[in-house]
Order: structure tokens, then C-alpha cells, then sequence
């Protein structure tokens, strides 16, 4: 995973001439966590396999970025939430297993299985495999000094993604880059559809029903679209741009 410049990354772009996935470090980590996340659909699972299908063919459909930011929060993490869902798959797994046992003592007559070993089914490492493989096949956008300053002064303005009382940075942070890599992408005429895809919702929309309206005059301004999850993600990819 070399990490590049915004020019190198804007250059292999216009190259693939394909849409771009910008990815948030929350979205890339919900894989691992699918199993054990309600708000986290099939429909989801389907566009995360399919878009990733899109991303490895050649030519390639769809083009997945990272900033240097994302990818070091994702070596930082993902150890942590294998290790969650894997608590919360155990607890499952029990409380079934309980739940089969009064089935059966209250229907002695029919045939009730005593449990079900989920962690023979392969997760969570399947979800982690699958987010290491989407990880490692994404361009990387290195961080550029301005993102950072630009970073800070979004937090002491508590402009969203930041919040007053909140650490914010490192979102900023992700933010920023992406809004540098949109207008770029912008000024060298790139009409492919650009998404940004993030399941922090309570950050980007902060009570609203979509993304914050100050988020979105930025966004609108350099092309670049939202999504709140995979499936809407996949969908923004593949609407055409006229």
C-alpha cells in the first residue's frame, strides 16, 4: 500500500477513468462487525462484495481510495473489533443455545437441536479477510500539511464533522483530504461520480436527516457525493452523470 501525493493519486484516476469509493476508516471496520450489527443489512453485504468485484476486474469499474489517516486507523482497530465481534458472537451463540433448550423442554416430543456453533462458520475472520483484502487494493492518499491545518481549524470552529466538546481531528482530518482530492479531481475535468461513504452518521448529519447542510454546500461544491452505508454507496456509483 504506497501511499501517494494528490497529484499521483488524481493522475492514476483520470486513468482508470472510473468512478471513485472514498472511504471513512468506520465503514471499511462494519465488516467485520456485519454479523453482529443489525443496522447493517444483506443488502449492504451484496453491494460490498459487488463493488469489490468492480474494483478488481480489468479494466477496473470502480476505483477505492484511502487517506493515510483511514489506513493507519484501520491497523489501529481492527484487532479491537475482531475481538468484539467475537464477544458478541459467543454471547449469541449462548443465549440461542438457551433459547433451544426451553424450546425443547417444552416440546419433548418434537426433535429441537441442542445449539448451533457459529465460530465454526469462519467469522469473524471471513469480515476481516474481506476488509484487509478492500483495505490493501485502495489507492492510499497521503495527508498533506494543509489537511492538517485546515483539520484543526475546522474543530476550533467546530464545523462538522466536529463538535463542541468532541474530538474531532481526526475526522477533520479525513475530510479535508477528501475535499482536496474532489476539488482536484474537479479542476482537471474528472466526471466520474465521487462518493464519500461513512457510517458516522451522528458526526456528518448531526441530527439531520441526510449530511449536515454546512457539509453539503462543501461537498456540492466540488462534486463530491455522501453515503451513509454501503448499499448507498453502491447506488450513487452507478447513477449516471449527465
Amino acid at each position: 500500500m504506497t501511499t501517494l501525493s494528490c497529484d499521483d493519486v488524481v493522475a492514476r484516476l483520470v486513468s482508470d477513468d472510473a468512478p471513485v469509493l472514498l472511504l471513512d476508516t468506520c465503514i471499511i471496520l462494519d465488516i467485520v462487525r456485519a454479523p453482529i450489527r443489525e443496522p447493517i443489512g444483506v443488502h449492504d453485504i451484496k453491494a460490498i462484495r459487488a463493488l469489490l468485484t468492480r474494483m478488481t476486474q480489468t479494466p477496473s469499474a470502480v476505483s477505492f481510495v484511502i487517506t493515510e489517516q483511514v489506513k493507519h486507523e484501520f491497523l489501529e482497530n481492527i484487532d479491537a473489533v475482531e475481538k468484539e465481534t467475537l464477544a458478541e458472537l459467543r454471547k449469541a451463540e449462548k443465549t440461542f443455545k438457551g433459547i433451544l433448550a426451553r424450546m425443547a423442554a417444552l416440546s419433548p416430543v418434537h426433535s429441537i437441536p441442542s445449539g448451533i456453533d457459529l465460530l465454526s462458520l469462519g467469522f469473524p475472520e471471513r469480515g476481516r479477510q474481506l476488509a484487509e483484502r478492500i483495505v490493501k487494493k485502495s489507492i492510499v492518499l497521503k495527508n498533506s500539511n494543509d489537511d492538517k491545518v485546515n483539520a484543526v481549524d475546522r474543530v476550533r470552529r467546530a464545523k462538522p464533522p466536529a463538535r463542541r466538546g468532541k474530538e474531532s481531528v481526526k475526522d477533520c482530518l479525513i475530510t479535508e483530504s477528501y475535499l482536496r482530492l474532489a476539488r482536484s479531481l474537479q479542476s482537471v475535468g474528472f466526471f466520474r461520480n465521487v462518493v464519500f461513504a461513512t457510517s458516522n452518521t451522528k458526526d456528518y448529519q448531526q441530527g439531520q436527516r441526510n449530511l449536515h447542510p454546512a457539509l453539503r454546500m462543501e461537498f456540492s461544491a466540488v462534486g463530491l457525493e455522501y453515503s451513509p452505508c454501503w448499499s448507498a454507496a453502491r447506488h450513487e456509483l452507478e447513477v449516471s452523470r449527465t
